[in-house]
């Protein structure tokens, strides 16, 4: 189908800006939605039924309006390298190289355009097409921004960015891609350049302490499933994820490999059960394994691995002795981390608030000896 547009370049990415009618914008479209049986597979959480029907239900009633468009993107054929302005055809008819109006070609194949940020304004558009009041909205004019020939994972990357700035979603299937992208050379480069390595290697340690016999078997709830799925699990991964930064930006933990970091966070939460043990035994019962929990002792973990290599090879053992002085943090121990004391960790519910937790906790390690020559 043909349109008018607008042609722009940022960078030397070409974008279309364009109004479509809601059945074509629908026809075109499609998510690439994350598959647990197939990581490679996509990015993204997969569409609330519920908040489809949402916005198809406000879209059918009189004099509802969507003004503000999304990004979508046309892929090229090889989706690692971007082809900028080479997969859609374009009639200019005014203007320069940098803006320009004419008329954009689209393809007529169906799905053909990958939808990066606006998966649920279309989706209640195909809600409110499929009721017997919706039909008439099939005309209803849909703005939309179209990436011309942008790789995967600078998709990947746009996701990313709109979702952790301007709304608070889950990124946890973006980092899973990332993860599975930095397996080629130069987009582990481009992780490196950009600080963001730690992002990687995250989910990949989640998969190895959610399904290794240890304190978090089953405990950490993957992207697209629910509590209903997984009822055992007690955290999101994209909490999980996000609170190893700490301890995956260290130098001793950025020259280990994933299954290896796996192992000494193992070790780590397992020495952690023996200073608490009550807090594992009825774990809804207490915040440990939550995110004041796992934020407050992941920002800890590197003084205390600092502490177990000076006693000598890091083991259960050694971590336990290194974390034993935080038994004397209340009486009993574990009674500091229970959901009802609004005198212990509880009332930590920020990231700030875990920053000042770890502090607290910081305080009763013992001092890191120096050894003088």
């Amino acid at each position: 189908m043909n349109t008018k547009a607008i042609r722009f370049t940022q960078n030397g990415r070409v974008f279309y800006s364009v109004v479509l009618p809601a059945k074509e914008a629908v026809r075109l479209t499609q998510v690439d939605i994350w598959d647990p049986d197939n990581p490679k597979a996509g990015y993204q959480r997969a569409p609330s039924e519920a908040r489809k029907r949402q916005i198809g239900q406000f879209l059918i009633h009189k004099d509802s309006i969507l003004p503000i468009g999304g990004l979508v993107n046309a892929r090229p054929s090889n989706e690692e390298n971007g082809t900028y302005g080479s997969v859609l055809k374009f009639d200019r008819e005014g203007g320069d190289d940098t803006i320009s109006f004419g008329t954009l070609h689209l393809p007529e194949k169906d799905h053909s355009l990958y939808v990066v940020d606006m998966q649920h304004r279309l989706g209640g558009l195909e809600w409110a097409l499929a009721q017997e009041d919706g039909k008439a909205i099939g005309s209803f004019p849909v703005v939309m921004t179209i990436a011309d020939g942008m790789p995967r994972i600078e998709e990947v990357e746009q996701f990313d960015l709109i979702n952790t700035t301007q709304k608070k979603v889950n990124t946890a299937l973006a980092r899973r891609l990332k993860s599975e992208m930095s397996g080629i050379d130069r987009h582990k480069q481009a992780l490196i350049e950009q600080g963001r390595e730690w992002e990687a290697k995250g989910p990949r340690i989640v998969d190895i302490l959610n399904k290794a016999p240890g304190i978090w078997l089953g405990r950490i709830q993957p992207p697209n499933k629910s509590k209903k799925d997984m009822p055992t699990s007690i955290i999101r991964e994209t909490s999980f994820v996000t609170s190893l930064k700490p301890v995956l930006l260290t130098p001793f933990f950025v020259r280990h490999k994933e299954k290896d970091i796996a192992e000494l966070l193992g070790m780590y939460w397992e020495a952690i059960q023996r200073i608490f043990p009550d807090c594992f035994r009825n774990p809804e019962d207490y915040v440990l394994q939550k995110t004041p929990g796992i934020f407050s002792m992941h920002e800890l973990a590197p003084d205390v691995f600092e502490l177990a290599r000076d006693k000598g090879p890091i083991t259960v053992e050694t971590l336990t002795k290194c974390l034993g002085p935080l038994k004397e943090i209340d009486s009993p121990p574990s009674n500091f981390w229970h959901r009802d004391n609004e005198d212990g960790a509880a009332r930590f519910g920020s990231m700030k608030g875990f920053r000042i937790l770890a502090s607290m906790l910081r305080q009763n390690l013992p001092d890191l000896m120096l050894h003088g020559g």
